[in-house]
């Protein structure tokens, strides 16, 4: 079931090294087939149209993607999003259930840092499957207060939904294990001197070997 919620573009440019920490993600989702329009669940499918009812067009287009599977089905999200914060808060506001699920996880897209992040604060009290890969797609990031956020919440999240995403997207947990591991080697070792104590991967590890 494809939802245009958000029309694609191709991906901007981005330093290096956020290229070569994305880029192993290319094989599998050429295996999955790109997209060129979100999909989400079946069951999103009210939320996601009632999403593109309320939101304002984007300043510019979506760059980028990440797909993976929900219980079988596939889902495949933005990894930017470029809408007016202001506007989005004004949705989030006034949606409830999936509608603002959905809302605060197309949110952890956006392309500024802070109100990624204060979506992710709502976003770890609300347990949906589909939830997941927002969360996981964090963790692998560079903005280390947005994993400290995910990872300090973890523990005390029902971890039933992240193992059963684990089992079912083995190749995006990898990659997202080595993308951390590349931002962690690249901005973060003054802080985490070994990969071990890095929050990113720590949580990381915990949702892959519960």
């Amino acid at each position: 079931m494809n939802v245009c919620l958000l029309p694609y573009h191709a991906p901007l440019h981005e330093p290096s090294v956020r290229r070569q920490a994305r880029s192993s993600a290319t094989d599998e989702a050429t295996r999955v087939c790109m997209t060129d329009q979100p999909v989400f669940p079946a069951a999103l499918q009210p939320a996601a149209l009632a999403l593109r009812q309320a939101l304002p067009a984007p300043d510019h287009a979506p760059s980028g993607e990440f797909t993976v599977f929900i219980q079988g089905e596939r889902l495949s999200a933005p990894y930017r999003i470029y809408h007016e914060a202001r506007a989005w808060r004004s949705v989030i506001a006034g949606a409830r259930g999936d509608t603002l699920a959905l809302a605060l996880c197309l949110g952890t897209r956006h392309h500024q840092g802070l109100f990624r992040e204060e979506c992710v604060r709502q976003l770890v009290a609300i347990e949906r499957p589909w939830v997941v890969p927002f969360l996981v797609q964090l963790l692998s990031e560079y903005v280390v207060e947005i994993v400290e956020v995910i990872a300090a919440a973890l523990p005390h999240m029902n971890p039933s939904p992240f193992t059963a995403f684990a089992r079912e997207n083995p190749q995006f947990m990898a990659t997202a294990r080595q993308r951390a591991t590349s931002y962690w080697d690249c901005y973060h070792r003054g802080r985490f001197p070994t990969r071990l104590r890095y929050p990113g991967l720590v949580a990381l590890e915990a949702i892959g070997h519960p």
